[in-house]
């Protein structure tokens, strides 16, 4: 088993038959484009991100919510890698608008289970972090080129991957809803840490709580904490400081992991690991 994470909150897992994707974000358009111009899908970022690592089939596509640094690209992504389009309503209208057949997209919803392969991905509703910029919804199928603010949250979904090999739940947003992951057991854990850092130290606690302490994963690995306007045939970086305390961050992961006795790293762009091998599930694979 390998995952691959690609930046924002985009990870490929790979069990080496089926394939699976959560959010397929390769563009990643300026910040000049995002806030005061219109964002589109750039194919070639997507095929050389895809190729770079190494994605030549996919099995299904997981969109956690329909901002545009999540949604914007799976269509391209599906339509170049095969598989099928899960999401909210709003996603599925993101893909319409991108000329998705919709017998390659299905709706999602809280409790859903899918199974694919030895897989099998139960979905969990959840909550953006807070200062969601861009509430509500999607309704009528959404062209390109769009302005950034045209992407609205629709659902925001977190995702549970259990397979023979181990049991991983991808968390995009640093928000929780009280106890909804309680017994939850997991193996890995890729944590959203997106403006964690803004937050107070309750909030932190509680997130903490709710979701790291809830799953006891063996291992933290976070996402949704670089500069997702940066290319990715750059090295990552953090968010800039007016948009993000990534400082911050840092240290409430390096004390919350502490006190947990939980290990952690951050995880390069590309970078190949494999997640259930215990002690060592953060080695390079």
């Amino acid at each position: 088993m390998t995952s691959i994470f690609f930046g924002a909150s985009t990870v490929h897992v790979f069990d080496g038959v089926t394939s699976i994707l959560v959010d397929g974000f390769f563009s990643r358009p300026s910040w000049a484009r995002i806030l005061a111009g219109k964002v589109a899908p750039d194919q070639e970022r997507i095929t050389a991100a895809l190729e770079r690592g190494g994605i030549d089939h996919l099995d299904a596509l997981f969109v956690a919510h329909s901002h545009h640094d999540h949604v914007m690209d799976a269509p391209d992504v599906v339509r170049l890698r095969g598989g099928t389009l899960y999401g909210s309503p709003s996603t599925l209208n993101v893909g319409r608008g991108a000329g998705l057949p919709d017998d390659s997209m299905c709706v999602i919803a809280d409790g859903d289970q899918v199974k694919l392969g030895d897989f099998t991905v139960r979905v969990f509703e959840g909550r953006h972090s807070p200062g969601d910029h861009y509430p509500g919804t999607i309704d009528e199928p959404l062209t390109t080129p769009a302005k950034a603010s045209a992407y609205r949250t629709g659902g925001c979904y977190s995702f549970l991957l259990t397979h023979s090999a181990g049991r991983m739940l991808v968390h995009p947003s640093a928000n929780f809803v009280p106890h909804q992951f309680d017994g939850l057991d997991v193996d890995f854990l890729y944590l959203g840490v997106g403006a964690l850092g803004a937050q107070d130290k309750q909030f932190q606690d509680d997130y903490w709580h709710h979701v790291v302490e809830a799953t006891s994963p063996s291992f933290i690995v976070p996402v949704h904490w670089d500069d997702f306007s940066r290319p990715l045939g750059r090295p990552l970086r953090t968010m800039p400081f007016f948009l993000d305390k990534a400082a911050r961050t840092k240290d409430v992961l390096i004390r919350k992991a502490g006190e947990s006795r939980i290990p952690w790293r951050f995880q390069d762009a590309f970078e190949i690991i494999r997640p259930f091998d215990g002690p060592n599930a953060a080695n390079d694979a």
